[in-house]
């Protein structure tokens, strides 16, 4: 099948969810497809991060820089897409995907978010696919609550604007997907009836025997891209909440917050018992030297890479309700999960007392997780969804 995959940045390096995503759909159809890439980016790509999409058959990345995203945000205000939407606005993907879907005689375009609604063509003769990855509308109406009262109007206005447009761009699509059912239920049920459940995957050097060093220098690590609104939030749970309900018992931890493009605040809490790292080139060997993985969120939506890849790993892992119901893992015995500060303190120490309790959880996390959040599988179920698109 030839494919024509369209992305609103280039999916490499992989330090945020929609790039990981894409990156591992992408290797996973190249194996079995014609796979060509249209992508925009703010930035040039250099030829490493291009050689790492070898086995794309073509890749065209669109320059979108600042002065254009800025045009596009004044613009927003005459139409009734979503800021984001109009963020990612690019007359010049629009002509790239048109071309390309001619001259590579393009079976099914596969398009990644809604962000992208702006820049479609006509649908002309191929099948077209979304995935919408998470429902944005649900993470956008939590933020109308977290907000600070001079950002609310803009938040409802918002997701206002994104409910809409979630279930009115789904006529324009032979086939859709959604990484969770807690975001698919947010769709219109005449919409949810027709989006496939396809979840992310665990890349397989995740499930590689990797050697934990002999002394592990963090109690606890958070990981993940450490500027993005929900983990800043959770990040700030764990340091100003979680933190001192296990001093209350006696314990400072030693924590790790592992990530690119760490926020203001998030720096302001590193020092002796706090590592806040930025960039790192493999999260794996930041996984390794901690104890426990913990992931306290309390914001955002979807499945989360960060549960997958430290189960993934065997190491024990901590949770709230909102993150483990798109993962569906069994508290107590897969994973641990907490919903309030000090319910996170107990569980902290008595894994880290019992290290026998917390190596069961660990080995059963990474069963669970090899079980079903395989990447082969992920991308079995979404080449099939793909080929239903065929006209």
């Amino acid at each position: 099948m030839k494919l024509l995959v369209a992305l609103s940045r280039f999916p490499w390096p992989i330090e945020k969810g929609d790039k990981l995503r894409a990156y591992y759909q992408l290797r996973g159809l190249a194996e079995e497809h014609e796979v060509h890439l249209i992508c925009l980016n703010e930035a040039p790509v250099s030829e490493p991060d291009r050689r790492q999409l070898d086995f794309c058959s073509s890749i065209q990345v669109i320059p979108h820089p600042k002065f254009k995203v800025a045009l596009n945000l004044a613009g927003a205000i005459f139409n009734r897409a979503p800021f984001q939407v109009n963020y990612f606005r690019s007359g010049a993907m629009k002509r790239a995907l048109a071309e390309t879907i001619h001259r590579e005689k393009i079976e099914v375009v596969y398009v990644q978010l809604i962000r992208l609604g702006l820049n479609l063509p006509d649908k002309g003769a191929a099948g077209w696919f979304l995935d919408y990855m998470d429902a944005f509308s649900i993470g956008m109406e939590k933020r109308i609550r977290q907000s600070r009262a001079a950002m609310r109007p803009f938040a409802r206005i918002e997701a206002r604007r994104l409910r809409a447009y979630e279930a009115a761009l789904a006529g324009r699509f032979d086939g859709c997907s959604i990484i969770s059912e807690r975001d698919g239920e947010a769709l219109p049920p005449a919409v949810r009836k027709r989006t496939e459940i396809i979840p992310n995957g665990v890349g397989e050097g995740f499930f590689a025997e990797l050697d934990r060093p002999a002394t592990l220098d963090f109690d606890l690590i958070f990981f993940g891209n450490m500027g993005y609104h929900p983990n800043v939030q959770s990040a700030r749970y764990l340091v100003e909440e979680v933190i001192p309900a296990l001093e209350a018992r006696g314990f400072t931890p030693k924590i790790c917050l592992a990530g690119a493009r760490p926020a203001p605040l998030l720096q302001s809490y590193a020092g002796p018992n706090v590592t806040v790292t930025g960039f790192v080139d493999d999260i794996r060997a930041w996984v390794l030297r901690s104890k426990l993985a913990i992931a306290p969120l309390i914001a955002g939506q979807g499945l989360q890479n960060k549960l997958l890849e430290s189960m993934a790993m065997g190491v024990p892992t901590l949770t709230t309700p909102l993150a483990n119901s798109a993962l569906q893992a069994v508290n107590g015995r897969d994973i641990v999960v907490c919903d309030s500060p000090p319910d996170f303190a107990v569980a902290i120490l008595e894994l880290l007392q019992s290290p026998e309790k917390a190596a069961q959880i660990g080995a059963a996390g990474r069963e669970f997780v090899s079980r079903n959040y395989r990447w082969r599988a992920m991308n079995s179920q979404l080449s099939a969804a793909l080929d239903k698109c065929r006209r």
